[in-house]
């Protein structure tokens, strides 16, 4: 009977999961702010080909890269540059452990030329670089009077 027992027990031990799961640390959303100031001053600067660097290659196999850079220089003659922006949201979820994942979501109001936008970050971190995996970018289609 003890050894039932000492085996029950032996395998719950070895099915438990170790994760140490955090949310929301200040620490991790500004490491998420970096990637996101980076994205904004590099558009600033009209340099997609570091601003692709900033995404994951996920992002580009749903989204050619083609495509997005004209939906981004479509975006800028449509509603002008970005003049600055404004983190309205964040939520981070950093689980550490023998599953570990790292995911970020951070959400703008971004002031542009013509117009303010609302634009939308899912980040991931893959090899201990956080790269943006959906990129969203929501605005009135009548506007406010």
């Amino acid at each position: 009977m003890k050894m039932y027992i000492l085996i029950l027990i032996s395998f719950l031990f070895i099915g438990c999961s170790f994760d140490k799961t955090y949310e929301n640390r200040e620490s991790d959303k500004e490491d998420a702010k970096k990637v996101t100031d980076r994205f904004y001053f590099l558009m600033q600067e009209n340099n997609h080909h570091e601003t692709f660097k900033l995404f994951s290659i996920r992002f580009f196999d749903e989204v050619g890269k083609e495509k997005f850079k004209q939906i981004l220089d479509d975006t800028n003659i449509e509603f002008g540059k970005v003049k600055n922006y404004e983190l309205i949201n964040s939520w981070t979820q950093i689980i550490e452990g023998s599953n570990p994942i790292s995911k970020y979501e951070l959400s703008y109001l971004v002031t542009r030329d013509s117009i303010q936008t609302k634009e939308h970050f899912k980040m991931q971190k893959e090899n201990d670089t956080i790269k943006i995996i959906a990129y969203r970018l929501d605005f009135d289609v009548v506007p406010k009077k």
